[in-house]
C-alpha cells in the first residue's frame, strides 16, 4: 500500500483530520491534487506517460508550502499498529521537489513570481529575492562597530531580515553583545539560494553556494548560524548535497547559540519581569520537520523569565504550516494569509498572550495575517520573534 490508497489519516493527540495546510485552505474546492494522495497519482500517471508535464499542471505543483506534513501523516511514526513499508521511508517533500526539477528542466517552470525571484536573486546589484540595493542589507551593520570582519564566530543575515525585520537584528546583537560574544559579518555575502532551491531550480543556485562557502572560509569560520530556519536548513542541508562535500565550518540555528548561553548564565536579564507572559510557540517547517529542532527552542523559552509555555493542539511534528514556504507567498500570497490565519486561530485558542517562532518568513506571514484579522482577535495575542522576545527582557 503507498500514499495512492492511504487517504486521511488521524492523529490521536490531535484529535482531528490531518490532510495539508493547503487542502484545508482551500476547502471544499481542495480536490485531489493538492495533497499527498492525489499528487502521488499524479505522478504515478506522469511515469506510466499518461499525464505530460505542462504549465498547467506546474500551476498546481506550486501551491504546495512542502511543509512536510504529509509525510508525518504517512509515516504515522507514533502509531505502533500502522506498518506500512513504504511509509518508512518515502520523503515527500524530496519527492515534491524532484517534480519541481522535472517542470524547470522542462520549461514549464518557474512561475512569473518565481522567475523574478531568481533574476533579483542572481542580479549583481541585488543578490536578494526581494529587488532591493545589494548595499542595503548591510546598512543595520554600521550601528554596531564591535562587529568584526573574522572571528570564530559569523553570522549569516540572510536577506529577509536586514530587508524587513532588522529591527530584530538589533536586538539579537543586544544579546549578544550583553552577554559579551564576539562574531563576525561579511558584507559580501549573497542569498543563501533557498528560494531557487524550493522552486526547483538548483542550477541557478550553485554560483551563490560557492561563493557563500569561500566568503566564510576565508573568513576562518567555525561556526556559521542563521537566525532564519531556511537559510539554516540551505546551508546545513542543502549545500553539502548539492556541492558533494562537507562544509569547512559548522552551521547552527539562533536557538543552539541562545541555548548555550542561557545554560551558562550569559544573558544578563532584568531582575524585575512583570506580570507573567504565556507564550506559545509555532515550530518553523524549515526548523522543525525539515532539521528535527524540536526540544532547543522550547527550552529556550523554559529558560527565559516570567514566562510560560502553553503548546498550540498542532505542535512539534504535528505543527501547522505557516503557508508562506515553498514559494507560495510569492505566487499565491491569498493563499499563503488563509493558511496563516488557521494558525494564528489556534495560537488564540490556547489563551497564549504571545505567538512566538525563530523564523523571519513565518514572522512575516503571520504579521501580514494578522493585520488582516479583526481588531477584537488581534487584542488577543501579539505576533513576536523569540529574539526579540529575550531581548525584551535584558
Amino acid at each position: 500500500m503507498g500514499c495512492g490508497d492511504c487517504g486521511f489519516a488521524i492523529r490521536p493527540a490531535v484529535g482531528r483530520y490531518l490532510t495539508c495546510p493547503v487542502k484545508e485552505a482551500k476547502g471544499d474546492q481542495g480536490f485531489e491534487i493538492y495533497f499527498a494522495r492525489g499528487r502521488m497519482n499524479v505522478l504515478k500517471s506522469i511515469l506510466e506517460g499518461k499525464i505530460p508535464l505542462s504549465r498547467e499542471l506546474a500551476e498546481y505543483v506550486y501551491q504546495c508550502s512542502e511543509c512536510g506534513n504529509c509525510t508525518e501523516v504517512c509515516h504515522q511514526s507514533q502509531n505502533e499498529y500502522i506498518i506500512l513499508p513504504t511509509s518508512k521511508w518515502i520523503d515527500h517533500v524530496e519527492v515534491w521537489n524532484a517534480l519541481r526539477k522535472d517542470l524547470v528542466e522542462a520549461g514549464f517552470a518557474p512561475l512569473e513570481k518565481h522567475s523574478k525571484l531568481i533574476a533579483y536573486m542572481n542580479n549583481e546589484t541585488m543578490r536578494n529575492p526581494y529587488g532591493e540595493d545589494e548595499s542595503k542589507k548591510f546598512e543595520w551593520i554600521k550601528e554596531f562597530p564591535n562587529i568584526k570582519e573574522k572571528a570564530d564566530l559569523v553570522f549569516f543575515g540572510g536577506c529577509t531580515m536586514p530587508l524587513r525585520q532588522v529591527s530584530t537584528l538589533r536586538s539579537m546583537i543586544k544579546i549578544l553583545n550583553a552577554s559579551q560574544i564576539e562574531l563576525a559579518i561579511s558584507k559580501d555575502e549573497w542569498c543563501c539560494g533557498s528560494i531557487a532551491i524550493r522552486i526547483g531550480d538548483e542550477e541557478s543556485v550553485k554560483k551563490n553556494i560557492r561563493h557563500n562557502v569561500d566568503i566564510y572560509s576565508e573568513m576562518g569560520a567555525k561556526t556559521v548560524f542563521s537566525a532564519c530556519a531556511g537559510c539554516y536548513r540551505t546551508l546545513k542541508k542543502d549545500y553539502p548535497k548539492i556541492l558533494g562535500e562537507e562544509l569547512p565550518f559548522e552551521v547552527k540555528h539562533i536557538t543552539e547559540i541562545l541555548i548555550d548561553l542561557l545554560k551558562s548564565d550569559k544573558i544578563p536579564f532584568k531582575e524585575d519581569q512583570g506580570e507573567k507572559q504565556v507564550v506559545t510557540y509555532h515550530d518553523p517547517c524549515h526548523l522543525g520537520r525539515h532539521m528535527n529542532l524540536y526540544q532547543i527552542p522550547r527550552e529556550v523559552l523554559s529558560k527565559i523569565p516570567g514566562v510560560e509555555l502553553v503548546e498550540m493542539k498542532r505542535n512539534k511534528k504535528n505543527a501547522w504550516c505557516c503557508g508562506a514556504g515553498g514559494g507560495v507567498k510569492s505566487q499565491y500570497p491569498t493563499l499563503a494569509l488563509d493558511i496563516s490565519k488557521d494558525r494564528i486561530m489556534e495560537a488564540i485558542n490556547t489563551g497564549a498572550d504571545i505567538l512566538t517562532t525563530s523564523c523571519p518568513f513565518c514572522i512575516g506571514n503571520f504579521i501580514d495575517a494578522y493585520n488582516d484579522l479583526e481588531p477584537e482577535l488581534q487584542e488577543k495575542i501579539t505576533v513576536i520573534d523569540i529574539i526579540d522576545l529575550i531581548a525584551s527582557k535584558i
